[in-house]
């Protein structure tokens, strides 16, 4: 009999992931169209753990119940839970490979963390490119920003999101180890 891929140990961590991903959204601000957060920091947390398909779910229900809580349904919804779900998806995906060939503790060592560091980087980019255009359909369907708001602070957005995702990389490599340490994952 083949053994299932999610466990339901696996499935509680994917869901505690996700509870923490909306909980963190409530620590995040606004200033000008430029959103300060960690919240993607359990969506990174499971792309180094268990790969893409388990990031982009924690990054789909967290990202979906945070609109439901702040937006409810609008038509621009999955516009905004699109940087989360492709964020987990570019960390896990380039990180599937280092995983096979190496154990955790290997992983977190010389230039292979360089590497954890840099695909966090460039899905820091993706992640505001993708808000970026989350802001201009909404600004085109409802009028909600101007243009100054979408694309006057676009660099900073995507400084921020780079400065952010390399902190975030930075905080998952011993919350990786020390969820390995305590046998919470494999």
């Amino acid at each position: 009999m083949k053994k299932s891929r999610f466990t339901v140990q696996r499935i509680a961590l994917n869901a505690v992931m996700a509870a923490m991903f909306v909980g963190l959204s409530f620590f995040s601000f606004i200033i000008a169209g430029v959103k300060v957060t960690v919240e993607d920091l359990p969506v990174v947390i499971s792309a180094v753990v268990f790969g893409p398909l388990d990031a982009a779910i924690v990054g789909f229900l967290g990202e979906f119940i945070n609109q439901m809580l702040t937006y409810g349904f609008t038509p621009t919804t999955l516009l905004w839970i699109l940087p989360a779900v492709t964020r987990g998806l570019l960390i896990g995906v380039c990180l599937w490979g280092l995983k096979r060939r190496y154990t955790t503790e290997e992983l977190f060592k010389s230039w292979r963390t360089v590497w954890i560091f840099a695909v966090s980087a460039i899905a820091g980019v993706l992640a505001s490119v993708l808000n970026t255009l989350a802001y201009y359909v909404d600004s085109k369907m409802f009028g909600y920003y101007n243009y100054a708001l979408v694309f006057g602070v676009f660099w900073i957005r995507i400084a921020l999101g780079i400065a952010f995702s390399l902190a975030m990389a930075a905080v998952s490599i011993p919350v990786t180890v020390g969820l390995k340490k305590s046998r919470l994952i494999q």
